[in-house]
């Protein structure tokens, strides 16, 4: 009977020194991550990271869209795939990512045009609505010639230069 006092009066002690440590600990700050890339903005790097994109430990993206990471032209779509491919796989394998984030990462790259200096983002606007000028536009990977003569088809369309439509860029 004793032993078992013991236990329960050790096991209250432990729950009280955590519940005072827990009313102790001093509120945490808030984090400020104004670019949505999972890095503080005090930390951050590249404090204007694209949304969705795959970012290093300082906020910079792994494999920017317009050029690679050492500033030279990618050769082709699929070499920037390619890059997010094995940076993804190295990060599964390390158990830093889910697979499910990684396909829906490479999903986004492959219908991007990153990598491809002929083909843009253009968001196409169908109804515009002039009195709150707010709408939320498809976006599509083609030329910009197609996208300038889908702005004379439609209210509106919007190149949006390089990158992915997913998240969708096309918010008015």
């Amino acid at each position: 009977m004793p032993c078992r006092l013991l236990r329960h009066l050790a096991l209250a002690a432990c729950l009280v020194g955590v519940l005072t440590v827990a009313v102790s600990a001093p509120a945490r700050a808030q984090v400020v991550d104004d670019d949505g890339d999972g890095v503080a903005d005090d930390v951050d790097d590249c404090i204007d990271t694209p949304p969705g994109d795959l970012v290093d430990a300082t906020g910079c993206s792994v494999c920017p869209c317009e050029t690679q990471a050492d500033g030279s032209d990618w050769t082709s779509h699929v070499q920037y795939v390619g890059c997010l491919a094995a940076a993804t796989h190295s990060l599964v394998r390390a158990h830093a990512m889910a697979p499910k984030a990684r396909r829906a990462l490479l999903k986004a790259a492959r219908g991007s045009s990153c990598g491809n200096p002929n083909l843009t983002r253009c968001c196409l606007f169908a109804h515009l609505d002039p009195e709150t000028e707010t709408a939320v536009g498809k976006c599509r990977v083609m030329t910009p010639a197609k996208c300038d003569d889908a702005a004379e088809k439609l209210d509106y369309a919007e190149d949006e230069g390089p990158g992915s439509c997913l998240p969708n860029p096309c918010v008015f």
